[in-house]
């Protein structure tokens, strides 16, 4: 397709803003291909035709060619064999922020990592290890994880790690990639609804569960298991297997359709819907 100038961008987007049932999609169509084309000329004109805001319309349009193009990444994601976390993270901030990059999350992680460093490395066992990144995360800080999420953005890693504050999967994803980054087997597990960090030491012999809602507080196997009877559920190891990536995410992505259903939401849930089917996949 021929790359549109300056003039060309700002007579498309000014036709989006009383785009049609019929002409939309064309509209739509030529405003994605200059996207990919040149994101940053496209950017430009938006700046310089809507220096406070741009019209509905146009923000519809360029949210969801955002999300279209999401579909494909995750769908990317997901066909790999062991996915990335930090990857899979980056790529479901984009929903609610699309200018999301994967720096915008490995850059805060790193430089908590190097914070870390000195610390951690004298740690002799994984419960020095929790106590140490508890006391980091919620009171140096400054990590909250909240009890209900009521705002999609809450579930956004980005967003948490911007703000501090967001949904418990957030907190306890935020230990599994410090953890990774120091080697450590890190994992998450669910126990029956109930998300928990699971540290394990193999050449100790050595299990420790960490609470992302009750601050890091550290819970023993048998914590988990009193946990679980006390709900009347028999217990299974099973409770115990480590979340892979795409479960992670495809959690996620679960939470965003349960608070976008609160408020019926149909523009939105048609695109996460169509992300669940491609995570399950």
């Amino acid at each position: 397709m021929k790359m549109l100038g300056k003039e060309g961008l700002k007579a498309l987007i000014k036709l989006l803003e009383t785009e049609s049932e019929s002409y939309g999609p064309v509209l739509k169509s030529a405003l994605a291909d200059a996207i990919k084309q040149n994101p940053s000329q496209v950017q430009l004109v938006m700046e310089e035709e809507y220096q406070t805001s741009a019209p509905m319309a146009v923000l519809n349009t360029l949210e969801e060619i955002c999300w279209e193009d999401l579909a494909t990444a995750l769908a990317r994601f997901s066909a790999k064999i062991n996915p990335d976390l930090e990857e899979g993270l980056a790529l479901l901030s984009k929903f609610t922020s699309p200018t999301t990059a994967r720096g915008d999350i490995s850059a805060p992680l790193d430089k908590m990592a190097a914070e870390l460093r000195p610390v951690l490395l004298n740690a002799n066992t994984y419960a020095e290890i929790a106590a140490v990144l508890g006391h980091y995360f919620f009171h140096i800080q400054g990590f909250a994880a909240l009890q209900t999420n009521t705002d999609i953005k809450d579930i956004s890693f980005s967003r948490f790690l911007h703000k501090k504050r967001g949904s418990s999967l957030c907190v306890a994803c935020l230990y599994a990639c410090i953890g990774q980054r120091y080697g450590m087997d890190v994992s998450l597990v669910d126990l029956a609804g109930r998300v928990l960090v699971h540290m394990r030491d193999f050449a100790r012999k050595e299990s420790l569960f960490i609470d992302p809602l009750d601050n890091g507080k550290p819970l023993t196997r048998e914590d988990c298991s009193r946990y679980i009877r006390s709900r009347h559920i028999e217990w299974s190891e099973e409770f115990l297997a480590p979340l892979s990536s795409r479960l992670i995410i495809r959690r996620f992505i679960a939470n965003m359709i349960y608070v976008l259903n609160k408020v019926r939401d149909e523009r939105r849930l048609k695109f996460l819907r169509n992300y669940l089917e491609i995570i399950k996949g």
